[in-house]
């Protein structure tokens, strides 16, 4: 290895791209434009991540002005630990935000980080947010040995000391680009005037002559800071041997300001600079407005805006439910079996076993000892809890766990990816167009005219509006259903939802009231102290039959339970003052139990303490209002399954509406999800509705998984939407609401084709100035997100005016 002064060599370091202007490392047959860039090298080569260089041209970023990061204050281990989003005695996770990322090699060595650390289990990258989520074994590698490892790799995070919010607007660097766009504007089209009435108005011929080079120089800003972002971006999928809406765009920009340079400088005439800064600035304008409508429709998806989220929250002896945003640190709060925390905690109660799959991806609960923290985003399995809260609930923590799961549960087709797709061919075609129109008119002999349908062609023709088709309209449509109890998990649950053509219902808390039955008890009714351990054990669970018993017996005093385990499906059990009871089916209690007569309508919970079965409960349903007109409406567009883990004693009651052979009864979970499995094996597009408990596994693997809830008390991943209970008689209308939305992004797609149609038949004639195709472009996406709103509006006065606004929202 030697490093030399570089001497007029025109050498390109083999990391970063960059030119060995200053100094030529030479290493491994390479040359480098620092020290920085060739240790990183190595440490690539060292672990067989050289295919790095292969992955992007000049992928890497450059160490040559990186001095040597100190960063340690992370041995403060309360401040390293504030940094985490989740930790627990063996792995830890984190989020880190660094702006070095910018193409797709760096996403490719960021998520092989495993590779140069066997302490890091795994990493994934948010290109758009420029942040990785990092999760390690901290007993192997530390916090600050983690930076450290990403900082000798060129990829520092930003780690700010303060976590103050700034005031700094986003929208600041567009506002200064619009600026000068508008302020080059107004003066080219000013110093433009004379020429566009022909007026002479300086006698002085050297001062008529100056306003063409004032033109010329207002334009560099133009170019080398309002349009950079288009460049930016086009010259970023070029390398990636892509193609993109800014490409065609880029092309046009540089095509006018090399035109008009040489009409300035050699030709002595005015060239079209005033309609290259109209251009960016309504360009600038549209990009604006797009931003903003963007940003509008992520509010929108935040968790509070359609998810309002709500726990047991302890008052001495009284439980209420409240709204998640309402909690506070100190509160006390109640967790059931299968809830999820809400909140970093200390658990109060002795003992918990948390399962933390949805952070970790383990799926083995973890043992939590009295005092201990509690992280949120962990689902509690066994007894309930008491918890303390120590932070207020991360809402967008909670809304990752919700955006993973889905990602978790596989890629599904999205009208957003076709759209982009057609957007890739549709520009491509554009280029072809603009081409052919200029070279038609330069063999025709009009130079001027064949630049001038070059470059209007290239702009007018942006496909824009198709981008903003589909989020615009389905996210304007998640709203409209959130209002009406209807809260859906993204704009491709809307499209999803859309193209279901069979649903599959659970009947227990789904078809029946969850919390309206008749209870009966058949057998030898326990003595009181045997009762007060069976109302304890049936709090602890949320199955709708275990909390309509729990409000039926009378008020005893909450026992002290352990070894509490409940079976999905089957039943629950725990040791209550050295007894085992066991509640639920009659297989899980007791196979041998004596039968007693079942009413029509209900289900039965038996009762077994010590091997000894009492007898059980018998729970008449009582089904939701209007369950008629929800079946006679639906089997008229969808096929109708009933999937019920009871004993089919309601089966001669639903056959008015369903045939025998689409009801099947004592499914277990793993049953229900073979039935969607090979449903969907038959080319059918199944929806799940369920109560989100035993359902959890048919809800994920079903194209549409909904849960049906009496109040939004359940956080389940499981599913793409949730229904509160008293809506579910309107399902009807969301369905023809969601098909009638995905409609309406058709014929946003159909909008944008008929104006770029009209727009390139002008265009390739010269009919159109650079100007005029830049105020066309914005207007056609702003007609596009017209149409949407306007479009959804009217769906939502046709489909949903008769559901009842969910209060408490």
């Amino acid at each position: 290895m030697n490093s030399k002064i570089a001497e007029n060599q025109d050498l390109k370091c083999r990391h970063c791209g960059e030119k060995c202007d200053h100094e030529v490392v030479e290493n491994h047959g390479h040359v480098f434009c620092c020290e920085g860039c060739r240790l990183v090298y190595e440490i690539l080569l060292e672990n067989d991540l050289d295919n790095f260089y292969c992955v992007a041209d000049s992928p890497g970023i450059s160490s040559k002005k990186k001095g040597k990061n100190n960063f340690e204050f992370l041995k403060d281990e309360n401040f390293a630990n504030s940094l985490l989003d989740f930790k627990n005695d063996e792995i830890s996770k984190v989020r880190f935000y660094i702006p070095a990322i910018h193409c797709s090699a760096c996403i490719w060595l960021l998520e092989k980080l495993y590779k140069l650390h066997s302490g890091i289990i795994n990493s994934r990258v948010d290109f758009n947010k420029k942040t990785v989520i990092i999760s390690f074994k901290h007993e192997k590698i530390s916090l600050l040995e983690l930076v450290n490892l990403l900082d000798s790799i060129a990829y520092t995070p930003d780690i700010q000391l303060e976590k103050s919010k700034t005031n700094t607007s986003p929208y600041r660097r567009i506002w200064l680009q619009i600026g000068v766009a508008g302020f080059v504007f107004g003066n080219s089209m000013l110093f433009s005037l004379p020429e566009y009435f022909g007026l002479n108005l300086f006698d002085d011929d050297v001062i008529s002559k100056i306003f063409p080079y004032l033109n010329a120089l207002l334009a560099i800003p133009i170019l080398l800071f309002a349009a950079q972002d288009y460049f930016k971006s086009a010259w970023g999928v070029i390398k990636q041997r892509q193609i993109n809406m800014d490409v065609p765009i880029s092309i046009g920009i540089i095509t006018l300001f090399i035109y008009s340079y040489y009409i300035i400088f050699f030709q002595s005439g005015l060239g079209y600079l005033d309609s290259l800064s109209g251009l960016v600035f309504f360009l600038l304008l549209g990009k604006y407005y797009q931003q903003k409508t963007f940003d509008h429709l992520r509010f929108d998806r935040d968790i509070q805006s359609f998810f309002p989220l709500s726990v047991t929250k302890v008052k001495g002896q009284h439980e209420e439910q409240v709204l998640l945003n309402s909690i506070i640190p100190s509160d006390i709060l109640k967790i059931r079996n299968e809830e999820i925390i809400p909140a970093d905690s200390l658990l109060i109660s002795d003992e918990a076993s948390i399962d933390y799959s949805f952070v970790t991806g383990e799926s083995l609960p973890e043992s939590k000892q009295k005092e201990e923290l509690i992280y949120a985003g962990g689902r509690l399995k066994g007894a309930s809890i008491l918890v303390q809260v120590k932070k207020s609930p991360s809402q967008s923590y909670l809304a990752q766990l919700w955006d993973d799961e889905s990602i978790q549960q596989g890629a599904k087709a999205q009208v957003q990816s076709t759209a982009d797709k057609i957007s890739k061919y549709f520009t491509a075609v554009v280029l072809v167009i603009a081409f052919i129109a200029f070279g038609s008119w330069l063999y025709i002999g009009d130079f001027e005219s064949g630049i001038r349908a070059f470059t209007t062609v290239l702009i007018v023709a942006c496909p824009c509006a198709l981008a903003l088709a589909t989020p615009v309209t389905l996210g304007y449509a998640m709203r409209v259903l959130s209002k009406a109890g209807f809260f859906v998990k993204s704009t491709q649950s809307v499209e999803d939802l859309s193209k279901i053509d069979s649903i599959v219902f659970d009947k227990t808390g789904t078809l029946t009231y969850s919390d309206k039955a008749e209870v009966v008890f058949e057998g030898n009714m326990p003595e009181h102290k045997v009762l007060a351990a069976v109302k304890t054990l049936f709090n602890q669970s949320k199955h709708p039959l275990s909390q309509i018993i729990y409000n039926w017996l009378p008020f005893y005093p909450t026992q002290e339970i352990a070894d509490y385990k409940e079976i999905s499906g089957q039943g629950i059990s725990a040791k209550v003052n050295g007894q085992i009871i066991k509640l639920g089916k009659k297989q899980f209690v007791d196979s041998q139990a004596t039968d007693f007569d079942k009413k029509a309508n209900s289900s039965q919970v038996f009762i077994n303490v010590d091997g000894l079965t009492y007898g059980c409960f018998n729970v008449k349903h009582v089904f939701r209002e209007n369950i008629n007109d929800l079946f006679n409406s639906l089997r008229a567009d969808y096929k109708l399954n009933l999937l019920s883990g009871d004993q089919p004693s309601e089966k001669e009651y639903l056959s008015q509406w369903l045939p025998e052979e689409n009801m099947h009864f004592e499914q277990l979970p793993g049953d229900k999800k073979e039935f969607i499995t090979k449903w969907q094996d038959g080319q059918q597009k199944v929806m799940m509705a369920g109560d989100g408990l035993n359902d959890s596994a048919a809800l994920r693997k079903s194209d549409f998984g909904l849960a049906i809830t009496e109040s939004t008390l359940q956080f389940s991943p499981a599913c793409d939407g949730i229904l509160l209970g008293e809506n579910l008689k309107q399902l009807p209308n969301i369905m023809k609401f969601s098909k009638a939305a995905f409609k309406l992004v058709i014929a946003g797609f159909v909008l944008s084709f008929l104006y770029n149609v009209v727009g390139l038949s002008f265009a390739v004639q010269a009919l159109l100035s650079p100007v005029i195709a830049a105020i066309l472009m914005p207007i056609s996406s702003f007609s596009v997100v017209l149409l949407a709103t306007l479009g959804t509006k009217y769906l939502a006065e046709k489909h949903l005016t008769t559901i009842e606004k969910s209060r408490d929202l």
